[in-house]
């Protein structure tokens, strides 16, 4: 309570900071948002019409910025290595899409009972579309390639990627039965698992979060000019 009382002005506190100490002992008083919101009103009723826009601006961005970080749900990342011999980009990108159909996928979301509120308010098409968009390919090194998926859960994340890298597999070996020669390397890789999908680490979707920041800019600056206009309301009628 002794806090809030130094945000009221310097003038009003020679003068009145006292006695207001004073009668909040005496009351036993504990109501922080009237003594907050007075303080406050007292501070911008001098500040120019410019000022208040600004920090109500700046207090929107870093308000939104506290949100996005706080209520929004890290996504896990589970990561697995493959071992692809020989390492064809082209024909890896092509086993992996023979592996992630649609009703791969849609068979994973149902199994592992992914993505409860989207499936709720979207269509399945759109639920898969943002399942691809969490799944991560990508060649690593010579002859070695990660595969991994991203989700707010670990576990569910750990288990997805186990699961995608054995439809990798699966789809590698049907690839190399529609071989004509079995020694012909050209449909289908030799496929081995150097490290199974770990337990996920976290990290930040920071273009979600940005976004959700950038929000907080215009907001605030709407409430800067609605409330300036309402303090000069308040003083002019006073």
């Amino acid at each position: 309570m002794k806090f809030l009382i130094k945000l009221y002005p310097a003038w009003w506190r020679r003068r009145y900071g006292q006695e207001l100490e004073a009668l909040l002992e005496d009351s036993g008083s504990h109501d922080i948002w009237d003594l907050f919101k007075a303080a406050m009103e007292m501070q911008m009723s001098r500040w120019s019409f410019g000022r208040i826009v600004t920090v109500c601006g700046i207090a929107g961005v870093l308000l939104a910025g506290i949100v996005a970080f706080l209520l929004m749900p890290y996504p896990y990342r589970s990561t697995a290595t493959l071992k692809v011999t020989p390492l064809d980009t082209d024909a890896f990108v092509s086993l992996t899409e023979a592996a992630f159909t649609r009703n791969a996928l849609t068979t994973i979301v149902v199994n592992q009972k992914l993505y409860p509120r989207e499936r709720t308010r979207m269509q399945m098409e759109d639920v898969i579309d943002r399942m691809r968009r969490a799944i991560q390919v990508r060649p690593v090194g010579p002859n070695l390639a990660q595969v991994s998926f991203a989700y707010e859960d670990p576990v569910q994340a750990q288990r997805v990627s186990r699961d995608l890298v054995a439809r990798i597999i699966y789809a590698n070996l049907s690839f190399r039965a529609d071989a004509f020669d079995p020694g012909d390397r050209t449909k289908g890789e030799r496929i081995e698992l150097v490290a199974a999908a770990d337990q996920g680490t976290k990290q930040i979707e920071g273009k979600a979060r940005a976004a959700m920041t950038s929000l907080g800019l215009p907001a605030g600056l709407l409430f800067g000019v609605v409330l300036a206009l309402i303090l000069r309301r308040r003083t002019a009628i006073r």
